[in-house]
């Protein structure tokens, strides 16, 4: 990948993350609760963009029925969101037009229980994802909206 096209990507994520954020920011606010962005620090280090009523929330965009990707470990090895600091995550399901609200460490649980091998095709689901022939050290699972449904608390 050329630094161009990687720069490229790096600007279309971060407007797609912003574009998110405040699409949830509303939703939030529209209801009465309280709202406050987190620092860069928190963004980066403990994942979580945000604190609603004091509770870290990790909100996660451009999500789909049949794909949704869960991070274990980030592209650096280092810990994904899923290890993160953030009480709650926040994906925007497509489809369905709203934010499926989970308590993180319920989604992060039901992977250790329930997922068992490795695979280095992302047509799988249910299975820890690598990329490690291409150089990357993350490890992702893929699963579909109804696979975790019923670890939702709460639509947004």
């Amino acid at each position: 990948m050329t630094l161009e096209v990687s720069k490229n990507r790096y600007n279309q994520c971060k407007k797609d993350g912003d574009y998110y954020e405040n699409l949830f920011k509303k939703k939030v606010l529209s209801i009465g609760l309280n709202y406050k962005k987190g620092s860069n620090n928190d963004d980066w280090y403990r994942h979580i963009d945000c604190y609603v009523n004091g509770f870290g929330v990790d909100v996660k965009g451009n999500r789909h029925l049949e794909t949704i990707w869960l991070e274990l470990k980030n592209v650096n090895g280092n810990k994904g969101w899923l290890q993160g600091d953030a009480f709650y995550v926040a994906m925007y399901i497509v489809e369905l037009k709203i934010f499926s609200i989970y308590k993180r460490l319920d989604l992060l649980n039901y992977i250790k229980a329930n997922a068992k091998y490795y695979t280095e095709s992302k047509k799988e689901y249910n299975k820890f994802y690598t990329r490690k022939k291409w150089g990357k050290k993350d490890v992702l699972l893929k699963y579909r909206y109804d696979d975790i449904k019923h670890l939702e608390i709460k639509q947004l």
